[in-house]
């Protein structure tokens, strides 16, 4: 069984890949792909992970790996393979499904774009990085993949690459992910050469997710308490750029510049949840040290708080949605902050059907089932029905004190901006009786996947309703009745109360981070008296160094030189007699040199 599990990933890798090199090599040399073949290997490959990844997860007892030498430097060795177990078979599982969705929805959705050839290739080259980067069995070739996904992403985001706002916000994603990426690489390398230098065991080396046990508690022998930290602030850095959390979640927002098929896909389990899955993976290293699942809850609060508070002064469906995924992935990083595993993955699931679910819908919210379905999945977002509902009340058991109350307060602004874009929607849209239903389709079995999953997991997990679905429910309760009152406009149209907290608080902080940074940079080191003299006094000494000395030692050689050869010159008469003569005297100089030290000598002795 272990050997068939092992088969059918790689069947998973591979598959996307070798359909996206048909796509782009048949469109290459010119052969005329038919799009029906397109669309029905695009579907096939999406379908049968999915079929794969359930049976491995139902057969699965125990995580397997599998791998081969890659790069062999001397007794460095990395290894190339797959790493499979039950947390990237779940991920992997809710990949393929949401993106066999996905890709049916697009069919339809992209009929009319020229060249949607390319745009399905690249969904199945994005289908296999992300596969890539969950079966990757060491830090090194997960890393690998990690760039790869920044780079597919980059692809898709800037399909419509001729459009400068489209292709200038692909670069925005692409440079802002950089930063996080370089990060993850120090990271890794720093770690690397610990366990290179010290470990004893040079497969430590490679970072192997079978063994991070055991890197993570070498890390923490044979390091400081700071240097572990810097490390492990490493990894959190590239975990907190790849899922859009604070201060660097305003590259999602350029990624609303994507098709909406690319966003409902980018949103959900794919790109922004690999920073989620490195901090689970990585866990092994916060588990050592106490204040490390602190800092990563505390960011995950304030991020979830800081991007809510923002999408509840957004009047733009899609950036609302977008603000609402930092928000929701910051409650992630708050739950695996409090070591909540099994709350990070239901909350995982849920959000990945419902996200992708809400941003299809936005393609067909003029008519009345599309605008039901996705009012539903407001509902659902913010834990008051189904999936939703069951994922928030388990990440509040973990929860006390200050960290309680925060949750509180993001369930009701969740369930305040949903319900309030909820209604901007049905303002500016005419409802039709007549619904798309090639579109429509994905949409609804997206929502029965979320009822599924809320049945399904209901018996195997304890949970009670808790202050979040109240505050949630007063949330909804208190934008009906602005709207009912047709206050809900004014209250868009003039700066409201969470509209003021953001433009006199949040822009004061950055004002005053910025008037910071400036004055350092203005009149500390360009400005500051000691700095320039010491600068002054630098040059000088330099130049005094330079005329003086070594120049001076140059110019002193030469005349030197000069003047001997000038005496040799002179003495050099040509007489045999002189020459006889200069002998003779120096001869006598060195004898008498010799008989007064040797005097002086015997004078000590006596």
């Amino acid at each position: 069984m272990a050997d068939l599990i092992l088969d059918n990933i790689y069947l998973i890798l591979l598959l996307p890949l070798w359909i996206f090199l048909i796509i782009m090599c048949g469109r290459f040399f010119s052969v005329y792909v038919n799009k029906r073949i397109i669309y029905t290997l695009t579907l096939l490959s999406s379908f049968l992970g999915v079929v794969l990844c359930t049976v491995s997860l139902l057969k699965l007892e125990g995580p397997i790996e599998q791998s081969f030498p890659f790069i062999n430097i001397n007794n460095f060795v990395i290894n190339c393979g797959l790493h499979v177990d039950k947390l990237s078979l779940i991920i992997a599982l809710t990949l393929f499904t949401v993106s066999f969705l996905v890709q049916a929805f697009s069919i339809s959705y992209m009929k009319d774009e020229p060249k949607n050839y390319r745009f399905f290739a690249y969904l199945n080259m994005f289908n296999f990085t992300m596969a890539g980067l969950l079966f990757s069995p060491n830090m090194f070739q997960m890393y690998v993949f990690w760039e790869l996904v920044g780079v597919m992403s980059y692809l898709l985001i800037g399909f419509e690459y001729k459009k400068e706002e489209k292709s200038g916000a692909s670069r925005r994603v692409i440079l802002m992910n950089r930063f996080g990426d370089t990060a993850l690489l120090g990271g890794i390398i720093s770690v690397s050469y610990f366990m290179y230098n010290y470990a004893g065991n040079l497969s430590f080396t490679e970072l192997a997710f079978e063994d991070m046990n055991a890197v993570s508690t070498l890390l923490y022998a044979y390091t400081s308490t700071p240097q572990f930290y810097i490390i492990c602030l490493l990894f959190i850095i590239g975990a907190m750029v790849k899922s859009a959390q604070f201060p660097f979640y305003t590259w999602l927002q350029d990624a609303m510049e994507a098709k909406l098929p690319v966003s409902a896909l980018l949103h959900s389990a794919t790109m922004v949840v690999a920073g989620v899955y490195l901090i689970l993976r990585i866990m092994p290293f916060l588990a050592l040290e106490g204040n490390l699942p602190k800092i990563v809850a505390g960011i995950g609060i304030i991020t979830a708080l800081i991007c809510s508070i923002l999408a509840s002064v957004e009047t733009h469906p899609k950036k609302v949605l977008a603000y609402s995924t930092s928000a929701n992935l910051g409650l992630m990083f708050l739950a695996a902050g409090f070591l909540n595993i099994k709350a990070v993955l239901v909350f995982l699931i849920a959000h990945a059907f419902i996200k992708s679910m809400l941003f299809m819908a936005l393609a067909v919210k003029n008519s009345y089932v599309g605008y039901i379905t996705f009012l539903l999945g407001g509902l659902s977002l913010s834990g008051l029905i189904f999936a939703g509902l069951e994922a928030k009340e388990l990440i509040f058991a973990s929860l006390n004190g200050i960290w309680g109350i925060a949750f509180c307060a993001v369930s009701f602004i969740t369930a305040f901006y949903i319900m309030r874009i909820s209604l901007l929607i049905i303002k500016d849209e005419d409802l039709e009786n007549k619904v798309n239903y090639a579109e429509y389709l994905p949409i609804a079995f997206l929502f029965v996947l979320n009822v599924i999953f809320y049945f399904g997991i209901k018996n195997q997990i304890s949970y009670k309703i808790a202050e979040p679905f109240w505050l949630a429910l007063a949330g909804w309760i208190i934008v009906y009745i602005l709207y009912t009152k047709n206050l809900l406009e004014r209250f868009n149209k003039t700066p409201g109360l969470l509209e003021k907290l953001y433009n006199r608080i949040l822009t004061f902080v950055y004002n005053g981070i910025a008037k910071v940074c400036n004055f350092i940079d203005v009149k500390i080191l360009g400005n500051y008296k000691l700095i320039l003299m010491g600068v002054k006094n630098a040059v000088k000494l330099s130049n005094f160094v330079e005329t003086k000395i070594m120049n001076g030692v140059v110019r002193f050689t030469t005349s030197a030189a000069k003047r001997f050869s000038k005496w040799d010159s002179c003495l050099q008469s040509g007489n045999v007699q002189t020459y006889n003569a200069y002998a003779f005297i120096l001869v006598t100089i060195i004898i008498s040199f010799i008989i007064i030290s040797y005097t002086i000598m015997l004078s000590q002795y006596n």
